[in-house]
């Protein structure tokens, strides 16, 4: 039973001696179902209800474990045992790599119907025999795609707002998140994104809106801007922007995006959108929360009947490789749109773990001691954080040091990024660390002075010990600890990006190539390459990347040590 019709419901009645047909038994059944499925979609939504997470096998395959979910049409789609399946295999993986757009692929399930039991129908006589079964079995299809759920209506987010496209072309996106109301005399958020929507590419962007109405600031407009950007396919750059509504009964805040207005460079090409837009956000009296319970309540019969089409719930995001005729699976990021149905019993587990924060929150106010608010004259003391780090080297004296004989250690990273660091040093004896000058204490085992020189353009240092006696030690360990101010802070509106130059590269074995890394709006930043092992090569702190011997796809990854979760990550293909 296929149909996505639920209503108007109408059931059999039976009396004695009615002549019953095939149609009589299946409007039973559909009865039923129809009834079950309009409260599934309207009392649960859609999405996975429990389990179907999904792993990755090998470099080829998948698994998909049990579970059930619900689609947008109130259909139970139960997996009742794990399955292992070649990525290949699935529908529509052959149209994503035709496309040439094999980098990511999702992973989606559907509800489907199944014959079960093949039958003879006697009835038909010599008429054709068509495929006859005596069961029907609930089943499911997972199929692959590379585009993003095309409603936007039907996530959470789509209940307190929507999403406006200014720009789409077959490269990239320029999108503008509004929220559906606002209440009056309060701020809002408008975020301004560009996507890339195909092969990786250098993207310039520059969008100027103008703001009227309802509207109260001193700057009458918006401007986003994107300078040389390399965007890979998928990734998305956004920037937040806050207004102010007035305080008015009635009215909207109106955003006006003029073509001219709009400037996208796509490597040579200069583009332009072809028609105006207008975005409207009206003002309510209530709050948020309140204006999205009575919006729903307005509009989701409308909703539900208009988008009471297949669609699938996206299981995972699934990041390829692909080489020629064949791929290989990077990684699996699971429901990758958070399309998941909370049961009530979970949702009054997160409402009991948040009354016990905000009751732990209470008490933890409740027993903090008022800080006492110092001022300098008038003015208040501002302090900035420092960054320290620290570490012991072990310097070799050879066989024994003369008296003025300089030793001199390797050059050390200290991790604090570039610019200058303040250092100190002292000479470490079991547990005792001397500091100063070396012949002031008798039990001193190597009796020796210390200086240092801080490299600022590479963030690293050097030690030198001069020996002041004779010594017959064969090594002496120093221990460092670096101070730097800290990082400057960025504006709200500037944003850090890391990427690699050249984002793809071909080399022979054992091949050497010095790869660069780019940090925008970063100016201390200290940069750590690493490889996936010794097998993936061999790269030096400065970026020079040499292949191994073995012909392969290897990874490289650069990431800043003063924000870990900034990195970027290159794939460099080896050949004979």
């Amino acid at each position: 039973m296929n149909n996505l019709k639920y209503y108007p419901f109408e059931r059999n009645r039976y009396y004695y001696g009615k002549l019953l047909t095939e149609q009589d038994f299946i409007q039973d059944q559909q009865y039923y179902n129809d009834k079950r499925r309009l409260h599934n979609r309207f009392l649960h939504g859609a999405g996975i209800a429990a389990g179907l997470r999904v792993v990755m096998v090998d470099e080829k395959s998948i698994s998909v474990e049990d579970g059930v979910a619900f689609d947008f049409s109130g259909r139970e789609i139960m997996v009742d045992v794990p399955s292992v399946y070649r990525l290949s295999t699935i529908d529509g993986f052959d149209a994503i790599m035709e496309q040439g757009r094999g980098d990511y692929a999702y992973l989606c399930i559907a509800y489907e119907e199944h014959g079960e039991v093949p039958a003879y129908n006697v009835a038909s006589g010599e008429q054709k025999q068509e495929d006859v079964f005596d069961k029907t079995r609930d089943n499911y299809h997972l199929y692959l795609t590379d585009q993003e759920p095309d409603n936007y209506d039907l996530t959470l987010d789509g209940l307190f707002e929507k999403k406006e496209i200014l720009y789409e072309d077959y490269q990239i996106r320029i999108t503008q998140t509004i929220p559906l109301s606002v209440k009056a005399g309060e701020q809002l958020e408008t975020t301004i994104s560009l996507e890339n929507i195909s092969n990786a590419v250098q993207i310039s962007a520059e969008l100027e809106e103008t703001i009227e109405s309802a509207f109260c600031g001193k700057e009458t407009y918006l401007q986003a801007k994107w300078d040389k950007v390399i965007l890979e396919r998928g990734e998305k750059l956004s920037k937040t922007f806050v207004l102010q509504a007035m305080e008015l009964e009635h009215g909207s805040i109106v955003i006006h995006v003029q073509p001219e207005n709009v400037l996208i460079q796509e490597g040579r090409d200069v583009l332009h959108p072809t028609e105006k837009k207008t975005i409207q956000i009206p003002l309510t009296k209530t709050d948020n929360i309140q204006s999205m319970v009575d919006r729903y309540f307005e509009t989701v019969m409308e909703k539900t009947v208009r988008n009471n089409y297949p669609q699938g719930i996206y299981l995972a995001k699934i990041s390829l490789m692909k080489l020629d005729q064949t791929y290989m699976i990077e990684h699996v990021s699971t429901v990758p749109f958070h399309q998941y149905l909370y049961s009530t019993f979970l949702l009054m587990g997160i409402t009991h773990g948040m009354q016990q924060e905000l009751k732990a929150l209470k008490d933890r106010k409740q027993c903090t001691p008022p800080m006492e608010h110092m001022q300098y004259r008038g003015v208040p003391q501002v302090t900035h954080p420092e960054r320290k780090a620290s570490g012991v080297v072990q310097i070799s004296l050879g066989i024994g040091g003369k008296r003025d004989q300089i030793f001199f250690s390797q050059e050390i990273v200290h991790g604090l990024g570039l610019g200058p660091v303040h250092l100190d040093l002292s000479i470490q004896q079991d547990q005792m660390l001397y500091y100063g000058v070396g012949d002031m204490f008798y039990d001193m085992e190597v009796k020796a002075e210390l200086a240092a020189r801080v490299d600022t353009s590479k963030g690293t240092f050097t030690i030198g010990v001069r020996m002041i006696e004779p010594t017959s030690k064969q090594f002496i360990n120093v221990h460092w600890r670096a101070v730097a101010d800290a990082l400057p802070e960025l504006e709200d509106d500037q944003e850090r990006y890391l990427y690699i130059v050249p984002n793809k590269l071909e080399l022979r074995v054992r091949e050497s190539y010095s790869l660069k890394a780019v940090c925008e709006n970063m100016p201390y930043a200290t940069i750590i390459w690493t490889t996936n092992g010794p097998e993936s090569g061999s790269i030096a702190s400065d970026g020079t990347y040499t292949a191994p011997g073995i012909p392969g796809i290897y990874e490289v990854t650069a990431y800043c040590q003063e924000v870990p979760e900034l990195k970027s990550s290159i794939f460099i293909v080896v050949r004979e």
